[in-house]
């Protein structure tokens, strides 16, 4: 018999290649959908408002058949008639959301997975739950967060998530079920009241009630009652925070603190009738008579899942954990300055430092600016979108939060080539609406150059982006812009222009611009030009703000377009991010514009000597 013998090499490349092939074989590919919600844009041909402003409506990606049903006035009522519930007169039934979720049952799937594409799942639902009257109704909602936090950091390995069955108000009432159980609570401990049975996941216990549907549907109508979970989510790390509206994360025990960070469960408790202005609209700025509008500028905040380790910090410190050191900067400018807006600028996240959940640390980072009810505005940076959520998905979710003003341009794709998140943000008078004081910018950057050998480093904000900008311009915002006072407008965008570099004067020979602040590293600009200065000059922009360069803080009068415009950076305030260059501390920057006289002031401020301003100048 002839014997075969391989050699230990072979056996090395066989064992990885067998692997490969089983799961080719299993033909499982599992394609990730994160939990966020998508934008569409309303392409109504009837509306009346300007060019600018565009319309947009949210739908959820969680929402499938009984969720994206339109329900008329009539049918609703017809619903209510024949399930025998009367209306509480104080409910318009207009305003009832038939398509809002409860939850019906709740498992885990356990998968196998390999590389990012492929994955191999069995569900374990609560068999105990499983409620056969629902079967045919419900729809499955997994949450793809990978609660072990293996998946994205390993070429293959063992993943779980966390999926839940939900059916519709709208559902529940077409198919007249009565007795039913849905989740109204996550516990630490197994106790139970009556009609009400507990299932362990984990370390956490997800309590569901017994209910008929006159008793839900009077619940969720009821402005004083706790109103039934209509969605659920999972974000990761002790800090972890959820400022969205309706949502309250369960604090008082993770539900694992086995594997890479404790993972928490959020829950939505929304009611069935929303009336207008209930969900949080897009936030228009109106300033009263005489005030000075205040901007604070976040740049470079660095922050991942969890707590995160400190860079280059200075001066140094005992025990420095970055993202929370980083959080009582900001609160404390936040509550000295008490800002009308603030902008971020590029670099929220640290995408190496949220593969397990780029939406954790989002959600952390705008939390103080949201809970202090403040209207914000964002771009984003050449790191933002390396964590599990692309540049799209990040947007998408960015766009539906509170107090948010960013907003897609119509050319905004999801390849990126236009950028995400290119829009203009206009500031009111307050006693008369329709004039306007000030014009806000904001413009995505992009990465890296993609024609490396030809123009290596950074990319640029493309010539097709400058050209919308000042399209939109020339159509109808000079119309809204008053000639007999003054008008200020600003540019916000991450990567600086090459015109950051103008440190000698171009139409002065052997004199130099005129500058404030630290000059401490290599300006980090494109090699390519593409002539983003004159378009920011044929819109009378008068000074714009980036990031990128966390030991630059300076502000630049460059005279290289027509008329001289001021060139800041907001200095790195993340001590996430590095800061070295014989050490750099944090610092936020802070904008006071007046619109009477046209004068706009700016100074800064550190990490340790938060209450003191330096550079403080006017422009």
């Amino acid at each position: 018999m002839l014997r075969m013998r391989l050699s230990k090499r072979h056996i090395r490349t066989l064992v990885p290649l067998v692997l490969v092939l089983c799961v080719l074989f299993m033909g499982y590919r599992h394609q990730r959908t994160p939990n966020v919600r998508t934008v569409t844009k309303n392409n109504n041909s009837n509306s009346n408002s300007n060019n600018n402003d565009y319309i947009w409506t949210i739908k959820s990606d969680k929402v499938t058949n009984c969720g994206t049903k339109k329900w008329g006035k009539d049918e609703i009522i017809g619903l209510l008639s024949s399930n025998h519930i009367d209306l509480d007169s104080n409910v318009d039934i207009q305003y009832l959301d038939m398509n809002q979720l409860v939850i019906t049952n709740i498992g885990t799937k356990e998968c196998h997975y390999l590389a990012k594409k492929f994955e191999r799942c069995s569900t374990k639902p609560m068999k105990e739950l499983i409620q056969p009257s629902l079967k045919g109704y419900t729809d499955e909602h997994a949450i793809k967060k990978d609660i072990r936090g293996s998946f994205g950091f390993e070429w293959f390995g063992k993943s779980e998530y966390l999926y839940f069955d939900a059916i519709s108000i709208g559902s529940l009432f077409q198919s007249q079920i009565n007795d039913f159980f849905v989740l109204i609570d996550v516990s630490d401990e197994g106790n139970t009241g009556k009609d009400q049975v507990s299932f362990k996941i984990h370390d956490l216990y997800f309590v569901f009630q017994k209910y008929t549907l006159k008793q839900l549907f009077e619940m969720n109508t009821n402005s004083d009652t706790h109103h039934l979970v209509s969605d659920m989510n999972i974000l990761f790390g002790t800090d972890c925070k959820d400022p969205r509206q309706d949502w309250n994360i369960y604090k008082n025990k993770p539900l694992s603190n086995h594997y890479r960070f404790p993972s928490y469960i959020s829950l939505e408790r929304a009611p069935v009738s929303k009336p207008p202005g209930y969900h949080n609209p897009k936030t228009k700025i109106l300033l009263p008579d005489g005030k000075n509008l205040k901007i604070v500028q976040l740049a470079d905040l660095h922050m991942g899942v969890g707590e995160n380790k400190c860079i280059d910090e200075y001066p140094i410190t005992e025990n420095c954990h970055a993202d929370p050191k980083t959080f009582e900067f900001i609160n404390s400018v936040l509550d000295i300055e008490q800002p009308d807006l603030v902008v971020f600028t590029g670099d929220q996240i640290m995408g190496d430092r949220s593969i397990q959940d780029s939406e954790s640390t989002l959600l952390k980072v705008v939390a103080p600016v949201i809970e202090r009810e403040i209207p914000w505005a964002m771009v984003w940076g050449n790191h933002d979108d390396e964590g599990s959520l692309a540049r799209w998905e990040l947007s998408e979710l960015v766009y539906d939060l509170p107090f948010s003003l960013f907003k897609f341009s119509p050319f905004d794709t999801r390849d990126n080539s236009f950028g995400v998140g290119n829009y203009i943000q206009e500031v009111y008078n307050k006693s008369n609406p329709s004039d306007v004081l000030m014009t806000f910018y904001f413009l995505d950057s992009h990465k890296y150059s993609k024609t490396g050998k030809l123009h290596p480093g950074y990319d640029w904000i493309k010539e097709k982006q400058w050209d919308y900008i000042k399209d939109v311009y020339e159509t109808s915002l000079y119309k809204n812009i008053p000639t007999d006072k003054p008008h200020i407008s600003m540019a916000f965008f991450h990567i600086p222009l090459p015109e950051y570099l103008d440190i000698d004067s171009k139409k002065s020979p052997g004199e130099q611009n005129p500058i404030v602040g630290s000059f401490k590293e290599g300006v980090t600009a494109p090699k390519y030009n593409s002539g983003g200065l004159k378009v920011l000059d044929d819109l009378g922009v008068q000074v714009t703000s980036c990031g990128h360069d966390h030991c630059n803080d300076y502000c630049l009068q460059t005279d290289s377009a027509r008329n001289p415009i001021w060139l800041c950076f907001g200095g790195g305030a993340g001590e996430g991010g590095y800061a070295g260059y014989g050490g750099t501390e944090r610092r936020i920057r802070i904008y006071n514009i007046n619109p009477s006289n046209g004068n706009i002031y700016t100074w800064k401020r550190l990490n340790g000597t938060p209450n003191d301003k330096f550079d403080q100048q006017q422009f």
